[in-house]
């Protein structure tokens, strides 16, 4: 009995004192619902695939929809819409080319009133940093945030964004060497880039000078964005193999990347993609490239954000996780055999 009288005894203490418990990180469901919008640069299949894994991670935090979290979702097609009904607001162009979510974030954000918005995709994220509001902002699948102008640095983003950077814009020179490596013969190079996107003209000089380092060539292919166009890219590819272009190499670039894997197959043109899903639901060669940010982690600082934090004082933090993604069947149709030591260090070896 003593020992159930001293339990209660240090249970209220704690009460009294605030001693740390398993619910103290938890949210409570008093007070209205939190409202989140999730804005993804992504079709509707993949977008509710999204969704549900982020609802996943706010359910563990303790915010669960129809309780205390309303969370709602904009797609491809829901900007597409909004633009739709904005016939007098045309897209506005911007690094990535005409944006649908530029009038989405002056009409249908403002009216939604979040707390937090979470962004994925850097095309949504122009449009939000272009669109002036001032809601906080987490954002995920984007590299170079410093260069691309949505933050002032990673450990002081400032204003209202903060999240995850990809970094993917650093690995371009190790993409080289990759690239050398599993065809050691090749020695003319080529780099396709934008030329009106700064971290693309960064890459090329660090391709450039891996290319020295290394002993081979590379040529320089650039057209600004509003000329990549089915037909420029289809001459592009052509003029390349004319100048005996053996392989190439592309930045970190989300412009018509199922165009580019086509083209490179049709040419017989190997390279080293900068993100992942260009072999595994595209059908490329190779990747290399850091792995996606962690969606629990995403949730975290909405969360935190949530509970008083500002997104000016919270570091932009960058991916130190990366895979190395092979293609068998790719690399049959090229006649192309991949080194051993490729085999070994490869994170997924798929055939499709």
């Amino acid at each position: 009995m003593w020992r159930r009288a001293l339990t209660r005894a240090i249970a209220s203490v704690a009460l009294l004192v605030g001693l740390p418990s398993l619910a103290a990180n938890k949210a409570t469901s008093s007070g209205p619902p939190v409202r989140v919008v999730l804005v993804t640069d992504y079709p509707s299949d993949l977008s509710r695939k999204e969704r549900s894994a982020l609802l996943k991670a706010f359910a563990s935090l303790g915010y669960v929809v129809g309780r205390n979290l309303e969370l709602t979702t904009y797609d491809v097609a829901s900007a597409i819409a909004a633009e739709s009904r904005n016939p007098a607001q045309p897209s506005a162009g911007d690094q990535f080319g005409p944006n649908p979510y530029a009038v989405f974030f002056a009409t249908s954000i403002p009216a939604t009133r979040p707390q937090v918005v979470l962004v994925s995709g850097p095309r949504a994220l122009a449009a939000a940093r272009k669109s002036g509001i001032n809601i906080p902002i987490v954002f995920w699948r984007v590299s170079d945030p410093v260069g691309l102008g949505f933050v002032a640095s990673l450990a002081r983003p400032g204003g209202n964004l903060t999240g995850f950077s990809r970094a993917t814009e650093k690995l371009a020179a190790k993409r080289l060497e990759l690239l050398h490596e599993m065809v050691p013969t090749a020695r003319e190079f080529a780099f396709i880039f934008v030329e009106d996107i700064p971290s693309h003209v960064r890459q090329a000089a660090d391709v450039k000078a891996a290319a020295t380092k290394i002993g081979v060539r590379v040529r320089e292919y650039a057209l600004p964005l509003a000329r990549w166009e089915p037909a420029e890219l289809e001459a592009l590819f052509t003029r390349m193999r004319r100048d005996g272009i053996e392989a190439f190499l592309l930045p970190d670039t989300n412009v018509r990347p199922p165009l580019l894997v086509e083209l490179a197959a049709r040419h017989r043109m190997p390279t080293v993609y900068s993100f992942a899903n260009m072999v595994t639901e595209l059908g490329g060669l190779a990747a290399y490239s850091t792995k996606a940010d962690r969606l629990e982690d995403v949730v975290g600082y909405a969360v935190r954000i949530l509970r008083g934090e500002r997104p000016a004082d919270l570091p932009v933090q960058e991916s130190t996780r990366f895979e190395f993604v092979l293609n068998a069947r790719a690399a049959r149709d090229l006649n192309l055999a991949f080194p051993p030591a490729f085999l070994l260090r490869a994170d997924e070896v798929i055939d499709r």
